[in-house]
């Protein structure tokens, strides 16, 4: 007898309902591990110089975020977004704010996790969300202008910012 796991037997059957709730809610092509990889387009040159087609540095949070925002949403996002100068991380939750974007403090994935701390903030991309814990994506933070994940307290982070 073949025993299936919750996991494959609910693929099979096209549910959706019993998967994880960390993935995605629009399931892809591609695995939960293979969105969670480091595809930056620029992770070659890294650690880089120079400026993304974004207006952000390269091989910085701002960039990668940039990146995904523009990858995983389709929105055509830059460091001008909606007339208000993104800048550094720890200014991108007043600018989200003055561009009409919501940012709280409750974390969904495909969102934005920013901090204002030190001298630049941080801002990462949420992959999952577990109760109060939530697993990131990020750059130049841990590994220095190079790709990092890690699960954390949501209140890590100052805000979530919503595109």
């Amino acid at each position: 007898m073949k025993f299936l796991t919750l996991f494959s037997l609910t693929a099979a059957l096209g549910l959706t309902s019993a998967l994880p709730h960390d993935l995605d809610s629009t399931l892809s092509p591609r695995t939960d591990l293979q969105r969670r990889a480091n595809d930056y387009p620029y992770k070659a040159s890294c650690p880089g110089s120079g400026v993304d087609p974004w207006n952000f540095y390269k091989c910085q949070c701002t960039s990668f975020v940039a990146w995904r925002i523009n990858d995983r949403l389709g929105k055509k996002f830059t460091n001008q977004y909606k007339g208000e100068h993104f800048g550094n991380a720890n200014t991108w939750d007043t600018a989200a704010r003055a561009a009409g974007v919501t940012i709280n403090q409750t974390p969904k994935v495909n969102s934005v996790a920013q901090s204002n701390g030190g001298t630049y903030g941080h801002v990462a991309w949420v992959t999952a969300v577990d109760g109060s814990q939530v697993t990131i994506e990020e750059y130049n933070w841990a590994n220095a202008e190079n790709y990092g994940k890690r699960t954390v307290a949501k209140g890590t982070f100052s805000y979530y910012i919503h595109f």
